[in-house]
């Protein structure tokens, strides 16, 4: 099943192998896989290569490793495909722009998803949200946490796990520029107002509306990220 390899970047072309046969369903989740001993064997390399590999395999969530049960492939969720990306992204200023520009299309499809789908407890979900906000920024805060609760509980709403999972990812990127958006003077209460008029939209099932207010607040946090980082 496993070819010998050339001995250059060893635990690289063993992590490639081994993923190409988790791709191909060769190997599947719950799968065991042989020994250290018995995978340096087949591969006609050292224990510390392939040491080195299932590290790089696990940290990347493709395997777990069970105390005194051997090492095992795991299920390969959205969000665990997505996390070898994550570090590229959050290192690259244009990437994160174009990200900022594919969070533009999510959320406002998840607005847009939202105002058909939303029960009455995700209306209240947003309205705590928003009410958390406001108090925060009445009391001089920027408002952070209910901005986020906010964009959680709209994503909640919309009823699509994979959307939801490339948002999180983006969320987690963004965190830094997001807060520092949030700083300048002025901006807690205009953002504040957006999700206002979207929540409205929201309640009024008003579909159209509620994307297109989305997809403005969404370019408008697009502008504010090239002002203070793209100068």
């Amino acid at each position: 099943m496993l070819e010998p390899l050339k001995k250059t970047r060893l635990y690289e072309e063993i992590v490639k192998q081994l993923i190409d046969l988790i791709e191909v369903g060769k190997l599947k989740p719950g799968d065991r896989l042989p020994s250290e001993r018995q995978m340096a064997e087949e591969l006609g390399v050292s224990r510390t290569a392939i040491r080195e590999a299932l590290r790089a395999l696990e940290s990347m969530g493709y395997i777990e490793s069970k105390v005194g049960g051997g090492t095992f492939i795991r299920e390969i969720s959205l969000d665990k495909a997505l996390l070898p990306f994550t570090t590229l992204l959050s290192q690259d200023k244009n990437l994160i722009k174009e990200l900022l520009e594919v969070r533009q299309l999510l959320e406002s499809e998840i607005a847009l998803l939202a105002s058909k789908r939303a029960t009455e407890e995700d209306i209240k979900n947003m309205e705590t949200a928003l009410d958390s906000m406001r108090e925060d920024i009445e009391q001089g805060g920027i408002g952070l946490e209910g901005d986020n609760a906010f964009h959680n509980a709209l994503a909640i709403a919309a009823r699509n796990m994979a959307m939801t999972k490339i948002l999180e990812l983006c969320d987690e990127l963004l965190s830094k520029s997001r807060e520092s958006t949030l700083r300048i003077p002025g901006q807690p209460a205009r953002s504040l107002e957006d999700h206002v008029a979207i929540l409205h939209a929201v309640k009024e099932r008003d579909h159209v509306l509620a994307q297109q207010l989305m997809k403005q607040h969404m370019i408008k946090a697009q502008e504010n990220y090239r002002e203070q980082y793209l100068k």
